[in-house]
Order: structure tokens, then C-alpha cells, then sequence
């Protein structure tokens, strides 16, 4: 764990040292939509946290549907052991049989 930690910390200096160097406007255009004077850093930083969320949202998609997944199997499991009848009483479990002592 420290290890990422370790790891965000040298990315987000990096990120931060880059923003700093690179403080030139530039103009953006996106389909008819277009942006004058933005910092070439936070065009790039605000297309990596796009990312970031991006790639986040996928990922709890994908939890979602497995929570999803394991609940109709939790109840698939109890569904099946409430339908099962006992064909013989349950056998209380012996206590091992050691060897006896003398007394």
C-alpha cells in the first residue's frame, strides 16, 4: 500500500511540475464547440482526470453487477437448502475417543 502511495506522490509532482512549465495558452476545438486561452497543462490534466473517471465508473459498474450477481446466488443457496428435506434425523457428532488413563 505504501508502495501507491509512493507512487501518487511522485505522479502528482510530476503533474504539478508540468502544470507549471507549461503555462502557454492554446486554443481548443471539439466539434463546433471550441475554447480560447486555456493552459496547455490543464487542458491535459482535465483530459487525465476525465480518464480517471472514466476508467472509476467502469470499474464500479462492474462491482455493481458482481454484488448483484452474488446476492441472487445467496438467495439461489438458501432457496435450495430450505427445499431440501431430511431423509434420516441429523447425528449429533461423537466426542473423539482417546486413550483411557488409569486411575
Amino acid at each position: 500500500m505504501i508502495v501507491i502511495y509512493l507512487l501518487m506522490a511522485v505522479l502528482g509532482s510530476a503533474a504539478t511540475i508540468f502544470a507549471l512549465q507549461n503555462r502557454e495558452p492554446v486554443e481548443i476545438w471539439f466539434l463546433s464547440w471550441s475554447v480560447r486561452g486555456m493552459p496547455l497543462a490543464l487542458v491535459i490534466l482535465l483530459s487525465l482526470l476525465l480518464g480517471v473517471v472514466f476508467a472509476s465508473l467502469s470499474g464500479l459498474v462492474k462491482i455493481l453487477k458482481l454484488k448483484y450477481r452474488v446476492r441472487q446466488l445467496e438467495t439461489q443457496v438458501s432457496q435450495l437448502i430450505a427445499a431440501q428435506t431430511p431423509s434420516s434425523p441429523p447425528v449429533a457428532p461423537r466426542a473423539p475417543q482417546g486413550p483411557s488413563l488409569p486411575a
